[in-house]
């Protein structure tokens, strides 16, 4: 379930995330120092002092002070849990997420139940891609993978920014191609390289997005991922640990020796790598 940050008061980086601060609503309360267009002075001063410095999501760290100033009264942090569902398939996209910690997957399911991995969303990008483009209702299912913090916008909001045209709808133009060239090349992955290969290079992935050793994945959570049999998945894993290139405990893995790992990858991770610095330097 998702859940709002509490106490945001101060606008700063903290253990549980970024803080905004808090409106108040209390009954016949005016909003404090408002200047003639209704923006309050705290926010108009983001113009000048690159507040979007402290969040982690690249997308917002890219928009230049005015265009943020603008996005910030719009963003709730929010707490997303593991396997945690954004959107479900049919669904029409309400919110739109920007991860910072948490990284998001889409699901795509067959008709015999089984799952596979598509397309994976870090602190690279937003989710609810398709409804800024007039494509609101889901084809897939978006789940949460590594539990973590985010920024949720109404996506009309989003839709009316993206079309101001500027610096917004430059990135997430450049995001958009870069999210395209995600599928295509996870698509000849799953056909081409083995098990291993896959497996080391999600590790990867997910890695690189969660910024942190020790994930919390199951087995069973990356077999459901990949679209292979958890078995397969547990015998890769043994030799891997046996090599001390990773280590786990029930619920979780940690990386003990990364390249190593890469070495094990196949070529896929390197190419959606540099796929993401493009996107992010448009």
């Amino acid at each position: 379930m998702i859940n709002r940050f509490e106490n945001d008061h101060d606008f700063t980086r903290t253990g549980a995330g970024l803080r905004y601060p808090r409106a108040n609503t209390a009954v016949g309360a005016r909003p404090a120092a408002e200047d003639a267009s209704g923006m309050s002075r705290a926010y108009r001063s983001i113009k000048t002092v690159p507040f979007n410095g402290l969040l982690t999501n690249r997308l917002l760290t890219e928009l230049p002070g005015e265009d943020f100033a603008r996005l910030l009264p719009h963003l709730e942090p929010v707490s997303l849990s593991c396997g945690e569902h954004l959107y479900r398939l049919g669904e029409t996209v309400r919110d739109v997420y920007f991860p910072e910690g948490a990284v998001v997957s889409h699901l795509y399911i067959l008709a015999d139940g089984s799952t596979t991995e598509a397309a994976m969303i870090g602190r690279e990008g937003l989710t609810g891609l398709s409804s800024i483009f007039a494509s609101p209702v889901q084809t897939y299912w978006t789940q949460v993978v590594i539990p973590g913090t985010a920024l949720r916008v109404k996506a009309e909001v989003l839709k009316e920014e993206f079309a101001r045209g500027g610096a917004m709808q430059r990135l997430l133009l450049a995001y958009a191609g870069a999210h395209i060239e995600q599928l295509s090349q996870r698509a000849i992955c799953n056909g081409r390289h083995t098990v291993e290969e896959r497996l080391c290079s999600w590790l990867l992935m997910i890695h690189d997005r969660a910024g942190d050793n020790r994930l919390p994945l199951t087995h069973e959570r990356i077999a459901h991922h990949l679209g292979v049999r958890r078995p397969g998945v547990t015998e890769i894993a043994i030799a891997l640990r046996d090599r001390q290139i990773i280590s786990y405990t029930r619920g979780h893995i940690c990386i003990t020796d990364r390249p190593g790992l890469e070495t094990v990858a196949c070529e896929c991770y390197r190419t959606l790598s540099r796929q993401n610095l493009t996107a992010a330097n448009p």
